[in-house]
């Protein structure tokens, strides 16, 4: 009976049991429609506000009330709710149908912790000139050097793409900053060490974050090295209790746009230019040189050879990267592989790089970190020396007779070339293929810490840290692409092995001191002591008289002469800093450093750097409390001096070279001093002052940077005159002045918010710049040759500045020849330039200034959308003012009939009765030089805008998995249009770089910048 009576128990609980479970199932797993309302905590309600499903593409916003409908939303699924300015929320729905939320301000802006000299600081309390970013917002752009993705990003950062050799470096100048002899290249700081190796031995995917300082205030504690400005690298670190594996990979194809390709005449009008030239030889100057025979017939001449054409390839690219960040309460590491190959679209160029890096941290107790960071890199690349540079072999190429091939009807390759009248030449393309050079650098840097809190908010931190590096390059030239223009090969072979090593090491002690009293006082104290010394060594073997062509190595060679270097430089600092902050609305800042360097003389080894700050939160007063739609304000003002150490190690010392001197009739080796040293030799110094202001609006929708600064350098380094009676003609001093100012202006917003999200970032800067003294009489530098001398820098103008004569068209007719200032060489027909002297004759006292190379403003400009899980974004950069000289004309327009030409010379005056188009003189011997003297027909409007960057990219929606987290596919393109009016390929084009002064804005020819097609993907697990 209890038997019966227990089973009918269980079934009926059984059957309770399964009815409940059902009953739950059918709740949960039925879809329902959700209502409700999104408030503030002052209880206002929120329009906009994004309500979506998680791990779904349903969703919706709230309206005008702040109410909210969404359907078909499952019963146990997690509503994610977000809002910009907004702490975001996730809500587990659990059946309700009715779910009403609060959010709460998202301070996380201005409480975000950003990398500054030596520590880290909250954004709202930064009182110097700085701009930071996240490469998480550069991840879109697959490029093999950081510097391509930080164009356009930074206010008062101009980043020149000048070149577009593989892995090759971009120029970067902050603030328009530049120096006579010092350099003008910023600081690069990696985790806290000032590398030697500089940003392009980093993969851009083991980089956490990027901050540029670019102010004395913010760069003070950097002292005698942050004149041209710090950039600050930040890696990846592990965090505590996550652990994330990422893979990213891409594959790319790159290729060169037409537009802007030197525009020379194809075979058939060259062969009826050079025709032309010996009938006007033989009708104006009595010659008698027949026209050769394959100039006789233009019309049965084909278009011919491309030469330019020739040397490019369509290219490919790939990159992968894995990393790994995990961590513990104990341990945290990061790991990143990285492997990208990047092929030259000239040939016979390319870039292969390994890299790998891992940060360690570890926690020994409550109050003790050991740290090691440790990186090494491996970089295999071929680009034949001065490739784009001059004459050299992209500019020789394209000047060649276009009639010519570079591959023979059987396939054989020709080695050389004499067209009649014109310079012997080489088989460029051959040259590009059998030329060897490979390059391989090998660097490695190890970052070890250890940091001990003394006392609470005392901390003692002690880092030891070594950079070295080896760079092997072997060259080889084979004696059938031995020579080029005007020593057409064959010609001996020849080789070389260079090898360059070196060692930098740095150790830094520091204290620092962290503390708040009252709730309302927040101090933080620094005080540091650093060392440091970096050597190098390098060696050259060259090689000649190779028995053969065979073997190129250069031990085969029959006579090797080998040469050699040696240097080193050390440094000792004291630094200091103090930071105070009242009420988390008054901030006071004080910095300190003092070096002293190996460099300069020896009355003036040490050198003290201070600065100050002051900032005022304005929107933390109380009448600005109430101020509607003001969500932070900030005022900051700085002064300081930062200076500039590079002039080289051994500068200040005078300088013994040998000599052979007669003795008894004998000539027997000695020495003679070279220089005279200077032992007041010392570091160019640059003080600065800087105003700005941070507004956040609409709850932080609306953020605006502003900042003005004006500095001046004095104690450029210069060679000034001194009494031949002295034995020398000059010395090295510090004489010469240059001042710097200039605005900048960050726009960020966040147009869209809801489902279709759509942000902006803005920035444009107007930089100017001025030569106050050089030297003791103000003698100008640069710009006193008639040929390949651009620039010249003077006291009251802007640096670099184009300088020669101004172009003036052609003497169309006797009369305007009779009538008009005239050159030695001038005649009817012949090309005529401006009097700007008034003497009625055409000499170098004409020359002036006709162009400037610096712009009116930059400007960088990046949208971003999202819909769904679909992105994209858009980068655009652009530079507006400045002037470019095309100093190719020198030889595209050499009517001496020894080049190709521009398809323009086909007009050229040739009599009076045929007088073309009045741009071009006549081809008459003895008169067409005065037209290959640099001047203003060369000189262009560099302005342009460029589409850096177009991406769009797709998320793949996955159910939750143990396996993959995220997984997005995109597809970029990069240096997809160019706006200008800028004949050549490349506006960005600058043969220094952002050097400031010689060929500073010179197009010499360069390595061709590529279009890049790539497909990538991104998986997280």
């Amino acid at each position: 009976m209890k038997k019966k009576n227990f089973a009918i128990l269980f079934r009926r609980t059984m059957a309770v049991t399964i009815m409940c479970m059902l009953s739950s199932f059918l709740i949960f797993s039925q879809n329902i429609t959700v209502k409700g309302k999104v408030i503030d905590v002052n209880k206002e309600p929120l329009i906009g506000v994004t309500i979506q499903v998680q791990n779904t593409s349903v969703g919706t916003i709230t309206d005008i009330d702040g109410n909210y409908i969404l359907p078909n939303v499952p019963s146990n699924a997690k509503l994610e709710v977000s809002y910009v300015g907004m702490k975001s929320q996730i809500i587990e729905v659990g059946g309700r149908t009715s779910i009403d939320v609060i959010l709460e301000t998202d301070t996380e802006l201005l409480d975000e912790v950003v990398v500054v000299a030596y520590g880290t600081q909250k954004a709202r309390s930064v009182t110097g000139a700085m701009s930071r970013i996240n490469t998480d917002e550069l991840v879109d752009m697959p490029v093999s050097n950081i510097t391509q993705k930080m164009q356009g990003k930074f206010a008062g950062v101009q980043i020149l793409n000048n070149s577009g050799e593989p892995n090759g470096n971009l120029s970067i100048r902050v603030r328009g900053q530049a120096s006579i002899n010092a350099g003008n290249n910023p600081l690069v700081v990696i985790d806290g060490f000032p590398s030697s190796s500089g940003l392009e031995t980093l993969s851009p995917d083991e980089i956490e974050s990027i901050s540029i300082l670019k102010d004395a205030a913010s760069t003070t504690l950097y002292g005698s090295r942050a004149a041209n400005g710090v950039i600050l690298v930040t890696t990846k670190q592990g965090r505590s209790g996550k652990t994330e594996i990422t893979f990213n990979a891409n594959y790319g194809i790159q290729d060169v746009s037409s537009r802007g390709m030197p525009d020379v005449m194809n075979a058939r009008e060259f062969a009826q230019f050079k025709k032309e030239y010996y009938e006007d030889a033989q009708k104006y100057e009595g010659k008698t040189t027949p026209v050769p025979e394959q100039y006789a017939n233009p019309a049965s001449v084909s278009e011919g050879t491309d030469w330019y054409k020739v040397l490019l390839r369509t290219a490919n690219s790939q990159n992968y990267n894995l990393g790994l960040q995990t961590g513990t309460d104990v341990v945290k590491s990061s790991v990143n592989l990285n492997y990208n190959s990047t092929e030259g679209t000239i040939i016979n160029s390319y870039a292969n790089r390994f890299s790998v890096r891992s940060n360690n941290e570890f926690k020994a107790s409550d109050r003790i970190i050991f740290g090691m960071n440790l990186s090494a890199s491996y970089i295999d690349r071929q680009v034949q020396d001065g490739i784009g540079i001059d004459r050299q072999i992209i500019g020789s190429a394209f000047l060649m007779d276009p009639a010519l091939k570079y591959k023979n009807e059987d396939g054989t390759y020709p080695i050389s070339y004499s067209p009649p009248g014109m310079f012997g030449n080489a088989n460029y393309y051959l040259v590009l293929r059998d030329r060897q050079n490979p390059a391989k650098t090998i660097r490695g840097t190890v970052n070890t810490y250890a940091q001990v809190e003394l006392a609470e908010g005392l901390k003692y931190r002690i880092s030891a840290n070594a950079d070295m590096g080896n760079f092997r390059q072997e060259r080889w030239v084979p004696s059938y692409v031995s020579g080029g223009m005007f020593s057409a090969p064959p010609n001996p072979a020849y080789g070389s092995y260079n090898t360059f090593n070196y060692e930098n090491w740095l150790v830094e002690n520091t204290l620092t001191y962290q503390k708040t009293f009252n709730e309302v006082h927040d101090f933080d104290v620094l005080l540091g002591y650093s060392a440091q010394k970096s050597k190098d060594i390098s060696s050259t073997i060259n090689a000649s008289n190779y028995p053969s062509d065979e073997i190129g190595f250069f031990n085969a060679a029959q006579t090797k002469v080998g040469s050699g270097g040696k240097s080193a430089w050390s440094m000792l600092s004291w630094l200091s800093r103090f930071n105070y902050e009242y009420m988390n609305r008054y901030i006071l800042s004080f910095s300190y450093r003092r070096d002293g360097s190996s460099r300069f003389g020896a009355n003036a080894r040490w050198a003290n750097f201070p600065s100050f700050s002051a900032g005022w939160v304005a929107s933390e007063e109380g009448f600005l409390k109430d101020v509607n739609n003001l969500s932070f304000l900030k005022l900051r003002a700085s002064w300081g001096k930062v200076g500039n150490n590079n002039i080289g190690n051994y500068t200040s010392i005078a300088s013994v070279n040998n000599n052979n001197y007669v003795l008894d009739g004998t000539i027997v080796p000695g020495r003679q001093l070279g220089n005279i040293g200077n032992n007041n030799l010392t570091w160019e110094t640059t003080e600065s002052w800087n105003i700005g202001a941070d507004v956040s609006l609409y709850k932080d929708r609306v953020f605006f940077m502003y900042d003005y600064y004006n500095k001046v350098t004095n104690g450029l380094l210069y060679q000034i005159d001194i009494p031949y009676s002295s034995g020398f003609s000059n010395i090295q001093s510090n004489i010469g002045e240059f001042r710097f100012w200039g605005h900048e202006f960050t726009l960020q917003t966040k147009n869209l918010t809801g489902a279709f999200k759509w942000s902006t970032d803005f920035n444009i800067t107007f930089d100017r710049n001025k030569a106050v003294k050089l030297g003791t009489n103000d003698t100008p530098i640069g710009g006193y040759n008639n040929q390949v001398d651009y620039n010249r820098t003077a006291v009251g103008k802007p640096l670099g500045m184009f300088y020669g004569y101004v172009y003036d068209g052609v003497y169309m007719t006797q009369e305007e020849y009779d009538s008009q200032p005239k050159h030695a060489s001038s005649t009817v027909g012949t090309v005529r330039m401006k009097d700007i002297n008034g003497d009625k004759k055409i000499d170098s006292a004409d020359k002036t200034f006709i162009g400037n190379p610096n712009p009116d403003f930059l400007y960088g400009l990046t949208n971003s959308f999202s819909w769904n899980n679909f992105d994209a974004s858009v980068v655009i950069s652009g530079s507006v003012g400045n002037d470019i000289m095309d100093a190719t004309y020198e030889w595209t327009e050499n009517i001496d009939a020894v080049f190709n030409v521009r398809k323009e010379v086909a007009e050229r005056w040739r009599s009076v009765e045929n007088p073309g188009k009045g741009n071009i003189p006549r081809t008459l011997t003895g008169s067409t030089e005065l037209f290959r003297y640099t001047n203003s027909r060369w000189v262009f409007d560099g302005s342009y805008l460029m589409v850096k960057n177009l991406t769009l990219g797709y998320k793949v929606p996955l159910k939750s998995n143990p396996f993959i987290k995220s997984l997005r596919f995109y597809l970029t393109a990069q240096n997809l249009l160019t706006l200008t009016k800028y004949p050549g390929m490349n506006p960005e084009v600058s043969r220094s770089g952002t050097g400031g002064l010689s060929f500073y804005g010179v197009d010499h020819t360069s390595y061709p910048v590529s279009r890049i097609y790539t497909a990538g993907i991104n998986v997280s697990f």
